[in-house]
């Protein structure tokens, strides 16, 4: 039986992040009135042989990426044959169902789904799907946080630091939250929000819990999360270099986590709010016209990212939807 409650909230939803995107791609483009000639030279001047190279660069870190997805299923599924091409694939089709479902997680559940449909275990599809998501998003935080320590208060706009400061803050409170479960007591109130998925949370964050005590595993999947960074992050530089802008190693290590926690705001996966960051950020350093037409760029490359994903999806029989009576 279809609950029309429910699906009403889906869709309100998801309405709300369109109209939010839209919106501030509206904004944006009304601040940008008058440069649209600059933007456009400068993307019609892309060098596309070093574009090229940061696609290529950018594949390589959804590899590494895959490489601690697979390594965290395996851990929770405890050591079943579970194959890289698999999580691979799953990493993959994450980045193509980001663009159709609302908000960068989307992917997410995308994968969790699926995760469980092949290995039948739905506490612990979603557990490895979070848990992936959280290293990523913990190392992003923290190795800008690190390089904070070894720059001078001059060379970094205080905003950004004002920003860099909570953000890790946060990063902070979900890691002690999943690492103490008294800690997490304290939160178990809020439970009545979900008061339906109640024990499936409960023996969600369990399984999430136990990880802490896997330090080997932890130790290899950080280790991946910060060379899989590393690449992202040169990615991002070498498409500001194909308009011929030059970006600093640590320019990009303590702005684009802002720019990757901007994105996961309700949006329509980042649309707007990835654009509207990356101009706010990047344009004291190389013009909001020029750091505009690198969000551009950096669209193409998700969406190269999401084409890839969108194939694969298409041609791999495990994850085809299958439906009663068919």
């Amino acid at each position: 039986m279809i609950n029309y409650t429910s699906m009403k909230r889906v869709l309100a939803s998801a309405y709300f992040r369109i109209i939010v995107s839209i919106a501030l791609i509206s904004i944006l483009l009304y601040i940008m009135r008058g440069k649209y000639a600059v933007i456009v030279s400068a993307l019609k001047g892309t060098n596309l042989g070093i574009f090229g190279m940061a696609v290529a660069i950018f594949f390589v870190a959804i590899v590494l990426s895959s490489c601690r997805l697979l390594l965290i299923i395996r851990a929770q599924s405890g050591g079943v044959a579970f194959k890289f091409r698999e999580a691979f694939s799953l990493t993959i089709i994450g980045y193509f169902f980001n663009n159709f479902l609302p908000t960068a997680i989307g992917g997410d559940m995308a994968k969790a789904y699926y995760l469980s449909k092949m290995t039948s275990d739905n506490i612990g599809s979603i557990t490895s799907i979070f848990i992936d998501r959280l290293i990523g998003l913990a190392t992003m935080i923290f190795m800008a946080s690190a390089a904070l320590l070894f720059i001078q208060s001059s060379i970094i706009d205080p905003s950004v630091r004002k920003m860099l400061y909570f953000i890790t803050f946060l990063a902070v409170l979900a890691v002690v939250f999943m690492a103490n479960r008294n800690f997490a007591r304290k939160f178990s109130w809020l439970l009545f929000l979900v008061k339906p998925f109640k024990d499936k949370l409960k023996d969600a964050y369990n399984a999430a819990h136990n990880y802490k005590n896997n330090k080997v595993l932890l130790a290899k999947t950080l280790a991946i999360s910060v060379a899989s960074q590393l690449f992202f992050y040169a990615a991002f530089g070498m498409t500001a270099f194909s308009i011929g802008y030059s970006l600093s190693s640590m320019d990009i290590l303590l702005r684009m986590p802002v720019v990757g926690m901007m994105s996961l705001l309700p949006s329509l996966n980042g649309l707007g709010l990835r654009e509207g960051a990356t101009v706010l950020l990047f344009g004291p350093l190389i013009g909001p016209d020029n750091a505009f037409a690198v969000s551009i760029l950096w669209i193409v490359v998700l969406l190269i990212a999401s084409l890839a994903g969108g194939l694969i999806y298409a041609i791999s029989p495990q994850f085809r939807i299958k439906f009663k009576g068919a």
